[in-house]
């Protein structure tokens, strides 16, 4: 992949006539995958509740061992599960994403064998990481896994477990982070020249939640500079270098997981601070493993309301289930190719496709050129705090039209291709 402006593009490479495999295509999500079609075959029925997709018990909590609970980007809750995981022996290895890999400021896909490699790759990485490019490790590797991802990730894993791959088969355990909005690599570049580090390659450590709850971005110079910024005021990037694939995904939290963790964003929690995780246990597995390590005490974990655990969301789990549909049926207007994720809501209201399009055109105003150079000249001290102010002025502004009829979520569902035997004695799509 290289990196441009438009965000990371695919480039051959140079003499390799190797052929794409036909799972490749058909577990692809970027054009689409059934959800439906995938929760009926994971779950062995469709949700319930289309905003969140099929639970089993909501909690609220966190690692009781207070280093793993610092160390995660909400309180720890997966890399404590991981842990757990390889300590009990129910897994042999846990594939994740590390920060700091092969390049400071790259992250890429490992197997980690040891709780302590676990730790190493504790926190959120806000870039895309295409992570089954370890497919063919996972083939090898002896022994059971669990499995991190992002929805799309999960989704594609999911897809080619329901194939037959032999390295997604490995996967006994699926875990994920909520996700709302990824940034391309070219936002930490921006934030780099608009603090006087011109080059990337200056960048020796790179960290996306370092501290306590909710965190800071922290980037380390090898010339010895520090660089932080809050949250909530480096977030400040996104509408200027949001992924598009972030615009078009549909699954905020990571629905076809055993367990999904999201920061508990609650001013209850956010005023005691340290780190709150809401956790989604989907499967009767993902259950049995949270019930256990609760009675073990390596997690604290109260249990919530589903209602109590989407009202932490609401402006995201409305963002993805009916802004992603407006903004997909816009660009289909204009004869673009969309994903097709097997539903689409029944009804969205006029109101809420207005909301949207002032949305949508900041974003489109944001992601120039110019805007894009424009805001590096704006100081962070300036910039993060009138973003923080305009970010909860269009959030309680916005939020009658966007709450409104969310709870009567109703969806339309459509078949998704048949899954065939192949040749190669796996299956494939058509």
């Amino acid at each position: 992949m290289k990196h441009t402006r438009q965000g990371p593009l695919p480039t051959p490479l140079v003499g390799d006539a190797s052929q794409l495999a036909e799972w490749a295509f058909a577990a692809c999500p970027g054009k689409g995958l059934n959800y439906p079609e995938l929760s009926q075959w994971v779950f062995g029925h469709p949700p319930e509740q289309w905003l969140v997709g099929c639970w089993r018990k909501a909690y609220v909590g966190f690692s009781s061992d207070p280093a793993v609970r610092r160390a995660g980007a909400s309180a720890g809750v997966i890399t404590q599960t991981l842990m757990h995981l390889l300590e009990t022996g129910k897994v042999a290895g846990a594939v994740v994403v590390k920060q700091g890999s092969p390049k400071p400021w790259e992250a890429e896909p490992i197997i980690a064998t040891t709780p302590k490699q676990v730790m190493e790759c504790t926190q959120s990485v806000y870039v895309p990481v295409p992570v089954n490019t370890i497919l063919a490790e996972m083939e090898r590797f002896q022994g059971r896994l669990a499995y991190v991802g992002l929805p799309d990730q999960v989704a594609s894993l999911r897809r080619l477990q329901q194939l037959g791959h032999p390295g997604a088969l490995r996967v006994d355990y699926v875990l994920g982070p909520y996700c709302g909005m990824a940034m391309y690599q070219k936002a930490i570049e921006s934030f780099l020249r608009a603090n006087g580090v011109k080059r990337i390659e200056d960048v020796a450590e790179l960290r996306y939640r370092e501290g306590e709850w909710p965190g800071y971005l922290q980037v380390k110079t090898h010339s010895g500079k520090v660089l932080r910024a809050a949250k909530f005021y480096y977030n400040y990037l996104i509408p200027f270098y949001v992924t598009r694939s972030t615009l078009y995904s549909v699954d905020f939290t990571n629905e076809l997981t055993d367990i999904s963790v999201g920061d508990a964003w609650h001013p209850k929690y956010e005023k005691e601070g340290k780190g709150f995780s809401v956790v989604l246990a989907r499967t009767a597995k993902g259950e049995q493993l949270l019930n256990e390590m609760q009675t073990q005490r390596l997690v604290e974990l109260d249990e919530a309301s589903l209602q109590e655990a989407m009202s932490m969301h609401g402006h995201m789990l409305d963002f993805k289930k009916r802004g992603a549909f407006i903004r997909m049926g816009w660009r289909r207007r204009m004869g673009k190719r969309v994903p097709d994720y097997g539903y689409k809501p029944v009804r969205i209201a006029p109101s809420r496709r207005l909301a949207e399009a002032v949305i949508y055109t900041v974003f489109l105003v944001c992601g120039s050129r110019v805007a894009r150079r424009l805001v590096e000249f704006v100081p962070l001290s300036v910039l993060g705090p009138m973003f923080n102010v305009l970010r909860k002025s269009w959030k309680n502004m916005s939020k009658p039209t966007k709450r409104a009829g969310l709870r009567d979520y109703r969806v339309q569902t459509w078949p998704g291709r048949k899954v065939i035997a192949t040749p190669e004695g796996g299956k494939s799509a058509r």
